[in-house]
C-alpha cells in the first residue's frame, strides 16, 4: 500500500494512517496474505505442480492484483492445465 484507500496521504507503515487514524490493519493482512499465496504459486510451480501453482496464482490476484501477482498468473496460466 503506498497510500491510505480514505485521505490519500502516504502510507507511512503504520496499521493506522497517520492523517485521518483509519484502521489498515486489515487491508494490510489481506496484503501479506497475497504475497504468501504468490510466494506459494511460486513454489508450486518449482515443484512441478502447475495446476496448484495457478489457483494459488489466481487467489493472490484475487486478493490483491498488484503487476507481479496479475503477470505470474497470467504466466501460469499460459503454461498449466485449466
Amino acid at each position: 500500500m503506498q497510500r491510505c484507500p480514505v485521505c490519500r496521504a502516504s502510507f507511512k507503515g503504520s496499521p493506522v494512517c497517520h492523517r485521518c487514524r483509519a484502521d489498515l490493519s486489515t487491508l494490510l493482512r489481506i496484503e501479506r496474505q497475497a504475497e504468501q499465496l504468490a510466494r506459494q504459486a511460486v513454489q508450486a510451480l518449482a515443484a512441478g505442480e502447475k495446476k496448484k501453482a495457478r489457483e494459488l496464482a489466481d487467489d493472490a490476484c484475487f486478493l490483491h492484483a498488484t503487476p507481479f501477482h496479475l503477470a505470474l498468473a497470467g504466466f501460469l496460466a499460459s503454461v498449466s492445465p485449466s
